[in-house]
């Protein structure tokens, strides 16, 4: 399946459908137990959107990381950490991660 963007108001819905995501815990088959730091709306091209997650580590602000975007292609990320080591952070899509978590959700698709 491939993905398709989100506009930002759609993002900002799914945002807030998920945030309540956010200081829970999680285990993926056999990786460590990561709670989710954030639940943010990012870039939906890969590349942008690892230059966001560099920005947002450093800057813990997702206005701030996202402010320097403007394709309009959007996506809605967990921002991670693992549980038992803070500092190791990493960041899912939320469709990987409800697919994976078997959560039913209604995505826009376009």
């Amino acid at each position: 399946m491939e993905l398709t963007p989100f506009t930002l108001e759609e993002a900002e819905e799914i945002r807030e459908d998920f945030e309540d995501l956010v200081d829970t815990e999680f285990k993926i088959g056999t990786s460590p137990v990561m709670l989710v730091d954030a639940v943010v709306i990012s870039p939906f091209d890969a590349t942008e959107k690892n230059g966001f997650a560099e920005r947002y580590y450093t800057t813990r602000d997702s206005d701030e990381a996202l402010s320097q975007y403007s394709d309009g292609e959007y996506d809605v990320m967990l921002i991670t950490s693992e549980a038992d080591a803070e500092t190791n952070y990493s960041y899912i899509g939320i469709r990987e991660f409800a697919e994976i978590r078997g959560i039913k959700y209604e995505f826009p698709v376009k």
